[in-house]
């Protein structure tokens, strides 16, 4: 079985690590927002000024958060009425490969 960290499996037994990163990295607005939270994996954010950096409206960017969530990729703390988010730096797949490759990425350009 294929964990992204200590508690959260992928949807079945025989999902490969493909499948998987897959999931997380399917479309270029979630690689907009894996990019961005993962060059700025100490900081929390919320919904209004992750928009505003990598140009993505409200709402479709509230639909990734909750897609991401879900595989316990993006962690989600709430202060007050405030929701904030950042990269789960517990998971598995974007400690190891995920977070490296965007911070080599930013060494390129």
């Amino acid at each position: 079985m294929l964990y992204l960290s200590n508690n959260v499996a992928i949807k079945q037994t025989k999902m490969h690590k493909k499948e998987a990163l897959g999931d997380i990295m399917g479309s270029r607005a979630k690689i907009a927002l894996l990019r961005f939270l993962s060059l700025e994996k100490d900081w929390q954010f919320n919904l209004s000024s992750i928009a505003r950096k990598i140009s993505l409206d409200k709402g479709a960017l509230s639909r990734l958060i909750k897609e991401l969530e879900s595989l316990d990729v993006i962690e989600v703390k709430r202060e007050g009425k405030l929701l904030l988010f950042r990269i789960n730096q517990k998971n598995m797949i974007m400690t190891s490969l995920i977070i490296p490759f965007f911070e080599k990425e930013g060494r390129l350009a």
